[in-house]
């Protein structure tokens, strides 16, 4: 009875003890499954954005609790938001180093009271919109700006006004930033001392979009600058060029207004841009042009409108350039084509009441022109089929030498010149150049 007993006893602390093995096991894996579950759910809430319901806004204004910009800073976190009531806030430079939004009334002014800049952004996705920016420091070693940001990504300004500063904004290794709209007129009395009205410096993949650039060094300069959208922007009154960009490849610059600059545009050491539906206006002076083209290749020029302009296009270097569909209208020249630029085409353009449409410094071409109109064709048509059946001269003798002696310019229109064009007319082998378009139009292309 005791043995049957014991084995008895033994049988059931057996079942028991398994059965408790397997309730352990069992809570062991449900707790690890509710574990790995809380650290699943933990990295996917930590992959979102900071929630809205977690930001908050801070007020400033003169009877708020909050009464400087400075102040709100300081208290702000990442994901916030200043609202600025109207006024003039003086509180010099203003250093940003959390991503936050700036957003400021009707009226509202920031003074930098000329001491550094006036706005620094340094941490990635800052927004300010509607403010005026005045007052930047001036100095010969330094370039300070109305906003100035650097190595930040995703910074937004909108419907700024900046005015007194020597640069306007200057962004320096930005990407995917946004200039949308703003105004910087600034106060530059001389190349030297004067700053830009946007300066990029090694930037990527920004965009500036219908902002006004007015009485700066350069109303727009980009340098070591690629994959930017250039739209819509008005630069007018500069000391030196509407626009300005060195060894930025990759660009796109559209549908802009350039006037009434020393030089329009000057694009130099680059390469695959983009130059579309954009005019170049009253570039006036004694060496001005609309847009100047020096060592870049593998670019397009359409659509775009040349008005007024001493020079239309100064051509230095340049290599399989498209010029198509534009309008040469007014100008001193249409297109000056120096001697080492090669491989380019220009077709189906309209150069109408330019005192020269072509000039060169060279007696020989690689450069094609086909299909553009020319007011000052004379040939005929015979087949009706809108195409002059004699090719066309796109430079005149008087116009070659006077791009090999610039000061024979004195002598135009004088009964000399007058005379030997007389002669050209009658002997076309006078003329020392081959430039020629086969197939000139009969009409203005529309």
């Amino acid at each position: 009875m005791k043995t049957q007993s014991l084995s008895k006893s033994k049988c059931i602390y057996q079942n028991t003890n398994g059965n408790f093995k397997l309730n352990l096991i069992n809570r062991v894996i449900i707790l690890g499954k509710s574990y790995s579950f809380a650290i699943f759910f933990f990295i996917l809430i930590s992959s979102f954005p900071i929630s809205p319901l977690s930001s908050k806004t801070i007020s400033v204004c003169t009877n708020c609790t909050i009464k400087t910009i400075k102040s709100a800073i300081a208290l702000s976190q990442n994901g916030d938001t200043i609202k600025i009531q109207s006024g003039v806030y003086k509180e010099g430079f203003l250093p940003i180093t959390k991503s936050i939004s700036i957003i400021g009334e009707t009226g509202v002014v920031i003074d930098g009271l000329k001491e550094k800049h006036v706005l620094g952004v340094y941490a990635n996705g800052v927004h300010i919109q509607n403010l005026k920016v005045i007052g930047s420091g001036i100095s010969d070693l330094s370039e300070f700006a109305g906003v100035h940001t650097e190595k930040v990504k995703d910074c937004y300004f909108e419907n700024l006004t900046l005015e007194d500063n020597v640069y306007g904004f200057y962004l320096a290794e930005t990407t995917n930033c946004t200039l949308k709209n703003n105004t910087s007129i600034g106060n530059a009395e001389n190349e030297v001392l004067g700053g830009n009205g946007i300066h990029l410096w090694s930037a990527s993949h920004n965009k500036i979009i219908g902002n006004k650039l007015k009485k700066h060094r350069d109303g727009i300069y980009l340098e070591f600058s690629e994959h930017l959208e250039i739209e819509r922007n008005e630069s007018e009154e500069n000391i030196r060029y509407g626009m300005h960009f060195m060894f930025s490849n990759h660009n796109q610059f559209n549908k802009n207004i350039f006037k009434n600059n020393s030089a329009g545009v000057a694009v130099m050491y680059s390469k695959d841009i983009i130059m579309e539906e954009n005019e170049f206006l009253d570039n006036w002076g004694e060496s001005s042009n609309g847009i100047l083209l020096k060592d870049i290749a593998d670019s397009t020029l359409s659509k775009n409108r040349f008005e007024g302009n001493t020079i239309a296009v100064f051509a230095d270097g340049i290599t399989n350039i498209n010029f198509q569909n534009n309008d040469f209208i007014d100008n001193g020249w249409g297109i000056k084509i120096l001697g080492n630029t090669d491989y380019n085409k220009i077709t189906d353009n309209n150069f109408i009441k330019n005192v020269f449409d072509i000039s060169t410094n060279t007696k020989s071409t690689t450069n094609l022109f086909s299909k553009n109109y020319w007011d000052h064709y004379e040939g005929y048509d015979l087949d009706k089929d809108q195409i002059g059946d004699i090719p066309h001269k796109t430079i005149h003798f008087f116009g070659y030498w006077i791009a090999v002696y610039p000061f024979l310019m004195v002598l135009y229109e004088s009964p000399v010149v007058l005379f030997l064009q007389g002669i050209e007319k009658a002997f076309p082998i006078v003329t020392p150049i081959e430039f020629e378009d086969q197939h000139p139009r009969m009409k203005e292309r529309i």
